[in-house]
């Protein structure tokens, strides 16, 4: 059973914001149910990241007026967060 299977038949629902897994309804969550998210929480997160419909890479390019200037590695990322952390330090780039 995938670990959001866990989450689901138990009434709960689950997204990711940023870094974080949102579980909610968060008031009905039982001490065993947040034991449950805290043992499983980077199988959850790579469940729902999968599943979004968003491609995502390990490494992207970084242009500024056309140029490749660098290239980002790190965690797997959509566009749009890639383009958001390359835009914090060079706000006219672009991501490919």
């Amino acid at each position: 059973m995938a670990a959001i299977d866990y989450l689901t038949e138990h009434g709960f629902s689950a997204r990711v914001s940023g870094k974080r897994l949102v579980v909610s309804p968060a008031s009905k969550l039982t001490e065993d149910d947040r034991q449950y998210i805290k043992l499983h929480r980077l199988e959850l997160l790579a469940e729902l990241s999968a599943n979004d419909g968003q491609m995502r890479s390990s490494n992207w390019r970084v242009l500024l007026e056309g140029k490749v200037i660098c290239v980002m590695i790190g965690e797997p990322m959509s566009r749009q967060e890639a383009l958001e952390a390359a835009q914090w330090r060079w706000p006219e780039s672009d991501v490919r």
